[in-house]
């Protein structure tokens, strides 16, 4: 479990920072692909671990005393290792390639906007 504290904060700014609307200096795709990648799979390990961890602990206190219930923290703790395990899974399987993956990014241009009722016209 301490393993997938220390892989979460380092997951999240990677992926964060390979969205397309936020730019590092001049990254081009490739790069932002293997930060997004790398991010997936940082994910996919700290579900893992979540796992290992939420599965580990029930299993050893019933060895121990047969009589034990579970409280809702061990089932939140399953529910959201497995929610990071399939979110870490769909970003590791469905991103693409690397060349297509800045492809479909849009930029608003100060160029000629073709109405004049616009609000930043010269006419305001």
């Amino acid at each position: 479990m301490i393993t997938g504290s220390f892989l979460g904060l380092p997951a999240v700014f990677l992926l964060l920072s390979s969205m397309p609307c936020i730019r590092m200096g001049h990254d081009p795709g490739t790069e932002k692909h293997k930060r997004f990648l790398l991010g997936g799979v940082l994910i996919v390990i700290l579900a893992l671990s979540a796992i290992m961890a939420t599965i580990w602990y029930p299993v050893s206190t019933h060895k121990e005393t047969t009589i034990v219930t579970f409280g809702y923290s061990l089932y939140a703790g399953w529910i959201g290792a497995a929610f990071c395990l399939f979110g870490g899974i769909v970003i590791v399987c469905c991103t693409g390639e690397s060349q297509a993956f800045m492809e479909n990014r849009f930029y608003y241009s100060s160029q000629g906007s073709g109405s004049p009722t616009h609000a930043k016209s010269a006419n305001v």
